[in-house]
């Protein structure tokens, strides 16, 4: 289709494909401004297929924010249907995490707290138009110049990817989404909080409250450049850990969290979905945050109450380089889960992980492919897919 002209509209390079279609620069032939141009093939789908497009379409398009992305215009076919969007030249925040993260041995703070409040901002607009994201992630926030003199950081991030949103608040679609960022309700878990009743019907959840926890992952994975577990369920033992006591998130996992921002996110990954802050409270608390995370030197606080309340687990450094939850070395993939001690008499099992604490740990420094930084990113797919 390269050079194809819609209506005003011409394709001038392929950026993607996916199983349903492709993703073009466009340029208008109206005023030479480039865009993007989502390409969706009809062929082959069935009706349900066709209306999930025409939903997504509908959804995307009723939805103005500057930091959701903007979809301009529908231009549809017998056999193709042309989403015309604009385009952001920067990326997705997947991809400036991993180039961040090998260039600096410290996230910027003043950056982190620009762009997630950006992001609540995205969100907190959805949820107001009774529309909910179920799949919030970095890969699904794009990123786009500020001003043709970007130096790369300065850039408005833009929510994506309205595949899997919903106008229902309460859905039984469980699942939908990446598993790394999934709440706990999504699994059928008795370990976790238990939505389903005795008899073994199911309970809606709350969609709302799941792009909430969602978003505590999201901050967490943009400031240290790794997922703190593989799934919200008792089968992962880090998880189960932090379900028992909370305080294992600024004790073992990441330290450097300053104790405001553990308590934050303490209350964004509450168990219990009715007991998280909504996205328009999570944007308050977090404009109160003075400081997301504290040097070497203050590690622990003494005055907090929680610096006491040490759960019963041993963490050391590991010699592995990844940041991650997931580590590999051309074998199979191990997540910290399996790191652990499988001895249920052993109360002190321990948590192998990375604390970036030096640049020798940097991606760069290493062989390995920056695709193993996220233990989601094996099937890693970009937005428009």
């Amino acid at each position: 289709m390269v050079d194809k002209v819609i209506d005003d509209f011409q394709l001038l390079e392929e950026l993607g494909r996916g199983s349903y279609g492709c993703l073009y620069l466009g340029q208008s032939l109206t005023d030479n401004t480039y865009v993007a141009i989502k390409v969706l093939t009809k062929s082959g789908l069935d009706q349900q297929q066709l209306q999930l497009q025409q939903l997504e379409i509908h959804l995307q398009s009723s939805l103005k924010h500057p930091n959701l992305l903007a979809l301009h215009r529908v231009i549809q076919d017998q056999k193709h249907i042309y989403m015309v969007m604009e385009l952001c030249d920067q990326g997705d925040l997947f991809d400036f995490v991993i180039r961040d993260q090998a260039n600096n041995d410290v996230r910027d703070e003043r950056l982190v707290k620009t762009c997630f409040l950006q992001i609540l901002d995205a969100v907190a607009h959805m949820h107001a138009q009774n529309v909910y994201h179920r799949d919030l992630k970095l890969e699904n926030v794009l990123l786009r110049s500020e001003d043709d003199d970007n130096d790369g950081g300065n850039f408005i991030c833009k929510v994506a990817d309205f595949g899997l949103a919903t106008r229902d608040r309460y859905s039984l679609e469980f699942g939908c989404g990446s598993t790394t960022y999934l709440a706990p309700e999504h699994f059928e878990d008795d370990q976790s909080c238990i939505l389903r009743p005795e008899d073994g019907e199911f309970i809606p959840y709350d969609a709302a409250a799941s792009d909430a926890w969602s978003l505590g992952i999201l901050l967490i994975a943009f400031l240290f450049g790794r997922n703190p577990w593989q799934e919200a369920t008792s089968v992962d033992h880090v998880y189960l850990e932090f379900s028992r006591n909370p305080t294992i998130l600024k004790h073992q996992l990441f330290p450097s969290l300053s104790w405001p921002c553990f308590h934050f996110l303490k209350s964004v990954l509450s168990i219990h979905a009715a007991d998280r802050p909504t996205v328009a409270e999570m944007k308050q608390q977090f404009l109160s945050l003075d400081q997301l995370l504290v040097g070497d030197n203050n590690l622990v606080n003494d005055n907090d109450d929680d610096a006491m309340d040490i759960p019963d687990i041993v963490c050391k450094a590991s010699k592995a380089s990844y940041d991650s939850a997931v580590f590999s070395a051309g074998q199979s993939s191990i997540s910290w889960s399996d790191m652990l001690d499988d001895d249920p008499l052993d109360e002190s099992w321990q948590v192998e992980y990375d604390l970036m604490t030096s640049s020798s740990s940097s991606i760069q420094d290493h062989d390995h492919d920056d695709t193993d930084v996220f233990i989601h990113r094996q099937e890693k797919e970009s937005w428009w897919l």
